[in-house]
């Protein structure tokens, strides 16, 4: 499952719909370490705690424990960006689902919603990245109930929706958005229905659009996938240094690629494997340089370098100067 990561399109759509409800949305922001900058940018994403806090401050400012469900029955699909677009221009719901699993993680992976057939019926179902935030995956089922019935301009319902919590209040207003039976402290969260709504048209259909916006979402994905290649290899990268070499394949065994596929991963992404592992020294360089208590040699020591004049020459060619020098300054 990607990193969780939330694009700032839902974030300023989150912040919108709690301005409707009287809320200081410029507090709420700052509260949750947002900042204009930040919102500027519909496509990027950003940490997903940033929309976990500001879901949690509206529901404490509003006292509505419901917040996430209620947001999610409000659902528009400019929620979703790019995405959003090529969905509404889907020709049935079926392809919805299809792109949906495939790219649903470009602006929301707090959780994924994976499309499962059974035999006599169909499910999405929640897996969590790590929060157990209720109203997470209320508001995505509320989301997804929402926009079929706007893109299809049909009432249609689920034939049984379940959660693995608690109801977050009245049961009865759960099964009045659904029009279904609604089971809570389930084994896990899912959304069943007919398999018959997969081949349920949309009101918007357009192949030629949606081939235009598939091609952009897909590039979007690749790139993304590059970038988690890069921050999942320095994070291994950190922890391996010093304690044995970082090799290539050692580091595609434990990012489960194979060498070939990890090197086209970086080359993509504009690095190298050996220019990731100088960028990873630099930055442990500069933490180890901080901690007074380690000698030069134990720095050196530390990055894996077989003699003290090797992290020397490193160091000059990084930031022009000593490490005794630069530790001075700091």
């Amino acid at each position: 499952m990607p990193e969780a990561t939330v694009a700032v399109s839902m974030l300023r759509a989150l912040l919108a719909y709690l301005g409707t409800q009287d809320l200081d949305t410029d507090a709420l922001a700052r509260a949750s370490g947002l900042n204009r900058e930040v919102l500027a940018h519909p496509e990027r994403t950003v940490d997903a705690s940033h929309y976990e806090r500001l879901m949690q401050a509206g529901i404490v400012a509003l006292h509505n424990p419901l917040l996430g469900l209620e947001f999610g029955m409000a659902a528009q699909p400019d929620r979703w960006g790019t995405l959003g677009f090529l969905l509404r221009h889907c020709a049935t719901l079926g392809e919805v689902l299809s792109y949906q699993a495939r790219f649903a993680h470009l602006v929301n992976a707090v959780g994924e919603g994976r499309f499962v057939e059974h035999e006599h019926h169909v499910a999405l179902e929640w897996h969590s990245a790590g929060s157990q935030m209720p109203a997470l995956v209320e508001e995505a089922f509320g989301a997804w109930v929402r926009f079929a019935r706007w893109a299809s301009g049909r009432e249609e319902s689920p034939t049984l929706v379940e959660f693995s919590h608690r109801a977050q209040g009245d049961p009865a207003l759960y099964e009045a958005f659904f029009d279904c039976p609604v089971v809570f402290c389930a084994p896990a969260c899912r959304l069943c229905f007919d398999p018959a709504l997969l081949d349920v048209a949309l009101r918007t259909p357009d192949a030629q659009l949606a081939a235009h916006l598939s091609d952009r979402v897909e590039a979007r994905a690749r790139a993304a996938g590059d970038r988690d290649v890069h921050i999942r290899l320095k994070a291994w990268l950190m922890q391996t240094i010093g304690n044995t070499t970082p090799e290539l394949g050692r580091a595609a065994q434990a990012l489960g690629l194979g060498e070939r596929v990890l090197q086209q991963r970086l080359q993509t992404g504009g690095t190298t494997f050996r220019r990731c592992v100088d960028e990873a020294r630099h930055e442990l360089a500069l933490r180890h340089l901080r901690d007074s208590r380690l000698s030069i040699g134990d720095v050196s020591h530390r990055l894996g370098y077989s003699e003290q004049s090797v992290f020397q020459r490193a160091f000059r060619r990084w930031q022009g100067q000593t490490p005794l020098a630069w530790r001075r300054q700091h």
